[in-house]
């Protein structure tokens, strides 16, 4: 599985082969065979499982913290995510072959669903809100297209998007008497 990803991401979706993920493996390619009747379904359970460790590890975070810190705290963990990274990379790469696949389509979009669904309860959990799912909806589509903007242009890295994100997630930035940033819930009655 390991190796079907890291060959997604140095080769992409389409020019990844049994035989290429057998050989980087150590394996035979009658091996890969047997546990997958095609690569096509080799490169949908490792691509999904990669996805689904990624958000492990950043969300777990994330959902533990609250309102302000949390958000700040997944624009730290989206901030290495670069072209250079084979995770990153590859996600790209499932998302665009997920329009060509339906299997990886309806898989996908269960997956997105549950971490949306996840961060909808969250957004609830923050206090009043007039439409979590909403919410969620939308930070999660800036977060993935902040990811592939930064991957394009690596320079974006240095653009602090905290204030928007916090805005568009319904927390807004303020000021003490002394000019010292900080973030509140805002008011969503």
């Amino acid at each position: 599985m390991t190796a079907a990803v890291e060959l997604i991401a140095e080769h992409g979706w389409g020019a990844v082969t049994t035989r290429m993920v057998a050989e980087r493996a150590g394996l035979r390619p009658g091996l890969v065979h047997y546990h997958f009747p095609s690569v096509t379904d080799l490169l949908i359970d490792a691509s999904l499982q990669m996805a689904r460790t990624e958000y492990n590890t950043v969300m777990a975070g994330v959902l533990a913290a609250s309102g302000p810190a949390a958000m700040t705290q997944m624009l730290t963990a989206i901030g290495s995510y670069t072209s250079a990274d084979p995770a990153t990379v590859a996600m790209s790469e499932m998302m665009l072959a997920a329009t060509r696949n339906e299997r990886l389509r309806n898989e996908l979009g269960r997956f997105v669903a549950e971490v949306r669904a996840a961060m909808t309860a969250w957004f609830r959990d923050q206090g009043p809100s007039n439409d979590p799912e909403a919410t969620a909806t939308v930070v999660l589509a800036l977060i993935d297209g902040l990811i592939l903007h930064r991957m394009i242009d690596p320079t974006l890295n240095a653009v602090n998007v905290t204030g928007p994100l916090l805005r568009a997630a319904g927390l807004t930035e303020s000021r003490d008497s002394e000019g010292n940033s900080h973030y509140l819930e805002e008011n969503r009655k």
